[in-house]
């Protein structure tokens, strides 16, 4: 889970509820989470090689007075691959840096969107078992992924704000659990 800013998506969904009192809530999307499926081998004790599967996701409810409500779903499915590099510190933790890029698959509404994407990975492993394949990792990651909109309805102004890129630039906070399969 973490924190990003679509600011073309944002606008829009300001302009869809621009003057309606909102019941709760802003209209702006900022939390981004992330459901993450990965896998990896290491070629050493410190480098390895990292597939990983993730799906990104930001859901928004507004609740207009009156009763009316308004749904937005923001998403992207991203494979990518990543290094991994970790140093030993003795203990139970293991520091490592994981950069990768990631092909993202993204929609917004009636837009879609791909293109290629990088992340950057910083955390520790808290591991534990035979041969440490166990444990809990924790992680800051930033993502860099602002995709230029490759369908989407045609624009008019009574349609809203054009939306020409969909935003997945982001800072997250992400636990693992490692299962030592």
């Amino acid at each position: 889970m973490g924190y990003f800013h679509p600011s073309q998506v944002n606008n829009y969904m300001k302009a869809q509820v621009s003057g309606a009192d909102v019941v709760s809530g802003f209209s702006d999307m900022v939390l981004l989470l992330s459901l993450d499926l990965s896998g990896a081998y290491y070629f050493t004790h410190w480098f390895g090689l990292r597939a990983n599967l993730v799906y990104l996701f930001s859901p928004k409810i507004l609740e207009i007075y009156g009763g009316e409500s308004h749904t937005y779903w923001l998403q992207s499915l991203a494979p990518g691959l990543s290094l991994d590099f970790a140093i030993d510190t003795g203990g139970i933790a293991r520091l490592f840096a994981s950069p990768g890029l990631a092909y993202q698959y993204a929609s917004f509404e009636d837009w879609s969107a791909q293109g290629v994407g990088i992340e950057l990975a910083l955390g520790t492993d808290l591991s534990f078992g035979v041969a440490r394949a166990k444990g809990v990792s924790l992680a800051l990651v930033f993502r860099y992924a602002n995709l230029g909109v490759s369908s989407g309805p045609a624009y008019t102004p009574s349609y809203g704000p054009r939306v020409d890129h969909l935003d997945f630039t982001s800072l997250l906070f992400r636990v693992g659990f490692q299962l030592g399969i």
